[in-house]
């Protein structure tokens, strides 16, 4: 009875206390191009069409993900253009499932994406980072390693995960 009185005083003083103004005014969209990443899309939209925010859409290409061992040695740290070109033209096709009247930029970057993303959100002063996360588990992360993990628990801004595929998204035949 005595945590049932408590919890009922503790709900009364929330209430009594004044109004707080939720504001978001930029929004930080990372995406690496995966089912997941369009539901942060939407997400994201969503949100800025309701806030008025900016979206900053970020493309983080990874050189070590994207050039093997051998090129980097020969490359001596150089990033193909080709890269960057490529996410280029892919947030350039992803600017057009954003409505116009949303005000939306991108930005290609280059390095480990957790890290970069972090710098962005910083240097954009992003009131939120919203992205997709492919809902491996905890275990999983832990061995390979999770983007939206590092980001939940580095962030100076919350961040908002988004996990499943748009409803009109098409799977390979066979999956």
């Amino acid at each position: 009875m005595t945590s049932q009185r408590d919890a009922a005083a503790w709900i009364e003083e929330i209430r009594k206390r004044p109004r707080q103004a939720i504001t978001c005014d930029r929004i930080l969209l990372p995406t690496d191009g995966s089912g997941q990443a369009f539901q942060a899309v939407r997400e994201a939209v969503r949100l800025a069409a309701v806030t008025q925010a900016e979206i900053t859409l970020l493309m983080v290409v990874d050189y070590n993900q994207e050039v093997t061992a051998f090129e980097q040695v020969s490359l001596s740290g150089y990033v193909p253009a080709e890269l960057k070109i490529a996410a280029y033209q892919f947030l350039a096709d992803l600017m057009h499932a954003i409505p116009s009247e949303i005000h939306a930029h991108t930005r290609v970057e280059v390095g480990s994406p957790g890290e970069v993303i972090l710098q962005v959100s910083e240097e954009e002063e992003s009131d939120m980072i919203v992205m997709g996360t492919h809902g491996f588990g905890t275990f999983r992360s832990i061995l390979q390693g999770s983007v939206s993990r590092f980001v939940t628990q580095h962030a100076a801004c919350p961040v908002l995960l988004c996990r499943g595929l748009p409803a009109e998204w098409e799977l390979p035949a066979g999956k």
